[in-house]
């Protein structure tokens, strides 16, 4: 009788033990206030990420500055996150989504209104960087096409590295210490009162593109292409098309919405029902 009690637990174990899910962390930036990360990334799970993904692993969300969740990607970890920007140099080390998770206004150039004359015309960082402005930039992110000038050991570019590099940047801009930063309006405002807000103005940037694409990114691991592989067949379901539609709206003019969502029909195939 113990012989076949003992066989009975073994067998339980076993199973267990067989069929427990693998771990995969989800990394967040911490970007803004914590209850702003946190909603922001409730959404995400409860939306997309636990639908996709939580029949396979035992899905662990962590919070940290962009540069750890850049390498933790880029290390052997069973790690992903929802929202990153694809380069070359991501690429060698992280697999990205097929289709876009999120599409972004473009950054812009901000400065003290007593420095940058308002204009809806694209402004150049070349040539701001030629006249001897001076920048700040956070040194563990890409800027894509500006990279390369910011790059340049000629030019004044201040690189800032930490866990609120955002909110370094605003305060060197507004204590007249750099002349320009290039951020995402809701980045600048997580991070700056309304009143230190009215002070400065933007420019749109002749560099870059009208949008730039977000997308679910994960190591280069057996469990990171697995991840990627069900977020991508995720993709394609009504219930992502109606995600995305409801992202792209609440937080982009209206114009601005519709030509994102243009976009993710023509190229990427994904219709969205009352999507004029």
């Amino acid at each position: 009788m113990r012989l076949i009690a003992f066989i009975v637990i073994l067998f339980t174990l076993n199973t267990a033990t067989a069929t427990e899910k693998p771990k995969l962390t989800i990394w967040s930036h911490a970007y803004f206030a914590s209850e702003a990360d946190k909603l922001s990334i409730n959404l995400h799970l409860a939306a997309v990420i636990k639908p996709a993904l939580s029949k396979t692993f035992n899905i662990d969300v962590e919070f940290t500055n962009h540069a750890r969740v850049i390498k933790h990607l880029s290390s052997n970890e069973a790690s992903c996150t929802f929202n990153a920007i694809k380069t070359p140099e991501r690429e060698e080390n992280m697999v990205f989504s097929k289709v876009p998770t999120y599409m972004h206004l473009q950054r812009q150039l901000y400065a003290l209104k007593s420095a940058l004359q308002p204009s809806s015309e694209p402004i150049s960082v070349a040539e701001l960087l030629k006249n001897k402005g001076s920048f700040g930039i956070i040194g563990s992110t890409s800027y894509r096409e500006l990279d390369e000038i910011f790059a340049n050991k000629h030019h004044n570019v201040a690189a800032i590295y930490g866990e609120n590099a955002f909110l370094q940047l605003s305060r060197l801009l507004l204590n007249k210490r750099i002349d320009y930063i290039v951020a995402y309006k809701q980045a600048l405002e997580a991070h700056i009162p309304a009143h230190e807000l009215n002070q400065l103005t933007s420019r749109r940037i002749a560099e870059y593109p009208e949008f730039i694409n977000g997308f679910f990114a994960c190591s280069k691991t057996t469990i990171g292409y697995r991840a990627i592989a069900l977020i991508d067949n995720f993709m394609k379901s009504a219930e992502m098309a109606a995600y995305l539609q409801q992202l792209h709206r609440q937080n982009n003019h209206p114009d601005d919405a519709k030509a994102m969502l243009d976009i993710y029909t023509q190229r990427y195939g994904i219709h969205f029902k009352n999507s004029h």
